[in-house]
């Protein structure tokens, strides 16, 4: 029974490997600057969803807002120009509210 357990493991362990492995491919193949872009935008937007009832806490979250979002919606409409037609990036790209510093959108 223990080996049935462990083939049963070491299979879902694969098929979550090979489900996750396209997306891994797909971030190799990105251009750097939108891989910069993603990762700076990942953390804005973990900030975007966090507040805090503590003065200084809420104080390092808008700085961090500041630091990471400033220019993000720009940022993000010149990369879908420039890889206009990129399915890859574009697909990397789509999820992302393009207007997240409250300005009108293009």
């Amino acid at each position: 029974m223990m080996a049935g357990r462990r083939l049963t493991y070491a299979g879902s362990a694969l098929v979550q490997f090979c489900l996750a492995a396209p997306c891994l491919a797909d971030d190799a193949t990105l251009p750097d600057d939108v891989r910069a872009f993603i990762s700076r935008r990942d953390d804005c937007d973990h900030f975007r969803g966090e507040a805090s009832p503590d003065e200084e806490r809420q104080a390092e979250i808008d700085q961090q807002l500041r630091t990471l979002c400033s220019g993000s919606d720009t940022e993000l409409a010149r990369l879908k120009h420039r890889y206009a037609r990129n399915k890859t990036v574009q697909k990397a790209l789509g999820d992302y509210d393009p207007n997240i510093e409250g300005g009108s959108p293009d």
